[in-house]
């Protein structure tokens, strides 16, 4: 893996010096290596690399808010809280500088909303209850420019939102088992997609439909995804469909003992 993201980089550096009409090259480069990089460290380099293209075209809303995504890659791998609040704040800069520059942009409006919402989350509770419109108003936005991006991202993370808010802060169950079924129809093959629906069925009790999301998640296989994430997915899922089963027998009990 190292030695192919020094190839890639390095291959980088050369288009680097090409005319202004292969920034889509570029672009595209940057998301294969985004896509394989793993560590903090493949993160940064890559972050260089962006940076570099950003001098060579000023003007792109594209390559900021990729290194928007870049930062929040940073804060999410982050073990310290400081330099969460760090990273995230460095997103929203990049972020944005791309609304500024491209208002069309929907991954702009996804990663601003995200990063501002992650780093109410790293701040503490009366910041983060300050970040809810924003979040919600960011996503919505991204959600009529292109609902698409990131597997069906604004619907999964409104579904979050909507899912992990208390009632009287806006939180709702039904929102977010509708959100969460449009980022499954959008990005069919992204796990967090089913794990969030899934974990709103259990909050509404509804363990069937619950334990038929789990199983479709583990349908999706490494083929069309990252190895690695398909594994954590199919971990979690298992692990859910153990709580639901779990859940299931303790209510079955409780209503024996009624009877």
């Amino acid at each position: 893996m190292a030695t192919f993201l020094t190839t890639t980089f390095l291959a980088l550096g050369v288009f680097l010096g090409v005319p202004a009409d292969r920034e889509m090259e570029i672009i595209k480069e940057i998301d294969r290596i985004y896509h394989v990089a793993k560590s903090s460290s493949d993160i940064k380099k890559l972050m260089t690399l962006v940076e570099e293209s950003i001098q060579v075209f000023p003007e792109s809303a594209d390559l900021l808010w990729r290194q928007g995504r870049n930062y929040y890659q940073l804060a999410d791998k982050s073990e310290s809280e400081t330099e969460k609040i760090r990273y995230f704040s460095l997103c929203l800069e990049q972020t944005s500088k791309t609304i500024t520059r491209n208002s069309k942009l929907a991954n702009g409006y996804f990663f601003n909303g995200l990063c501002n919402g992650k780093l109410g989350e790293a701040q503490g509770l009366w910041s983060s209850l300050g970040k809810i419109e924003p979040l919600k108003n960011d996503m919505e936005i991204a959600i009529k420019l292109d609902p698409s991006v990131n597997e069906g991202g604004p619907h999964r993370a409104l579904g979050n939102l909507y899912l992990q808010l208390p009632y009287l802060l806006g939180g709702n169950l039904e929102r977010s088992i509708a959100h969460f079924q449009e980022a499954v129809r959008l990005g069919p093959q992204f796990g967090e997609n089913y794990l969030g629906l899934a974990e709103a069925y259990i909050q509404d009790e509804n363990y069937r439909l619950a334990r038929d999301t789990l199983k479709n998640l583990l349908e999706i296989h490494s083929s069309t995804q990252d190895e690695t994430s398909v594994r954590e997915w199919h971990a979690e899922a298992h692990s859910l469909l153990k709580q639901i089963s779990q859940q299931s027998d303790s209510e079955s009990h409780a209503q024996r003992i009624k009877d």
